[in-house]
């Protein structure tokens, strides 16, 4: 998230940044303000970190399981970064700037499908309204978001990044105490650099204290080859290309997209840019990626589905430049069934039934 980095100097100002969610919170749990209860199957992602811990791949994967079992599955975010308020549909011809990078990438990858419905909104209740009555919900980033009472919350954690060994805001990365993770009703730990086994399954919920009815499950990141965008020729690894990303922690990302075997033709990354998270890619800003890629004699881009989300189009000032997107997805691999079947059972204890393919 595009915010101050934080740093330990500011610790003595956890406490009140501690306070004022606790008052957040309470207006909620004592009923000042009545939390909504969905009636459709709900399923809140959320995350402890303040941004980057891989989200929207697990958001996309656990959408793409459950579309091909139901009439109707949903999507619903708040769309940061928008500059706009309303909820509504988001649709394949709305801008980053309208709906937002995620929500617009989601629509993107399933394109015009009538029974994906993508729906942004500033206070999640208002989307139900909009949905039909039995379809599923993936909520996203709405861990914090008390105005609405999911039955199922799923935790991501990225690997190596525990949150019981982390600070909260400002002094660290957590946008609550550690202690939170224990209203989640599972916790997936996301960008597992390997398969986890069975004793480093255990070392894990070990080091996060979870409970015994807190299953944990691993989903590892997987990145494709190159694809072309806009008219662009096939990948063939003698490019000469700027890496650029907008994203939480792209490092996986630019360690990826450097590699010697990306360019196996004699190409080469000469260029790598880092810019905060759901920064938007103006008119400015693509120039500028474009006169440092001249500059460097690069003839390609390479960067992630998240960021040409934020662009309805070519950019004029990379008219002379080939574009590239690496694909980015989770893979659940080994945890795929044992997941699906969790989260059908959870529904189904909360009085939904919604068959997934196991």
């Amino acid at each position: 998230m595009n915010r101050r980095k934080p740093h330990p100097r500011w610790g003595f100002l956890t406490p009140l940044y501690l306070l004022g969610v606790a008052l957040h919170r309470h207006i909620y749990e004592w009923k000042i303000i009545v939390p909504f209860l969905p009636s459709q199957p709900t399923l809140t992602l959320g995350n402890l970190h303040a941004g980057g811990t891989g989200k929207t791949p697990i958001a996309l994967w656990i959408l793409e399981q459950i579309q091909p079992q139901v009439s109707d599955v949903a999507y619903v975010a708040r769309g940061y970064g928008r500059k706009t308020k309303e909820t509504r549909r988001v649709e394949l011809q709305d801008t980053a700037e309208e709906v937002g990078d995620e929500p617009r990438l989601v629509r993107s990858v399933f394109g015009h499908s009538p029974d994906v419905h993508v729906i942004v909104a500033h206070k999640r209740r208002d989307a139900f309204q909009m949905l039909p009555k039995n379809c599923p919900v993936i909520l996203d980033d709405a861990m914090q978001h008390w105005d609405l009472k999911s039955p199922i919350t799923l935790l991501i954690c990225p690997y190596g990044e525990w949150y019981t060994e982390a600070a909260v805001l400002p002094a660290g990365p957590l946008r609550e105490s550690p202690e939170a993770a224990g209203r989640a009703s599972a916790v997936v730990i996301s960008k597992c650099p390997h398969p986890l086994d069975a004793h480093e399954r255990l070392a894990i919920a070990t080091k996060l204290g979870l409970r015994k009815d807190q299953p944990l499950f691993a989903a590892q990141e997987v990145m494709g080859e190159p694809i072309p965008r806009w008219n662009a020729p096939a990948w063939r690894g003698d490019e000469t290309a700027l890496v650029f990303s907008g994203i939480g922690d792209p490092r996986r990302f630019e360690s990826f997209a450097t590699a010697p075997e990306r360019f196996d033709q004699g190409g080469v990354a000469a260029v790598t840019l880092r810019f905060p998270d759901h920064s938007p890619l103006d008119e400015t800003r693509c120039a500028q990626i474009a006169s440092d890629a001249y500059q460097s004699g690069c003839n390609a881009l390479l960067t992630t589905g998240k960021d040409l989300a934020r662009l309805p189009q070519k950019p004029e000032a990379w008219a002379h430049l080939n574009v590239y997107v690496l694909p980015h997805e989770a893979d659940f691999g080994v945890d795929r069934n044992p997941f699906l079947l969790w989260l059908q059972n959870q529904w189904k204890a909360h009085g939904y039934r919604v068959p997934l393919q196991l």
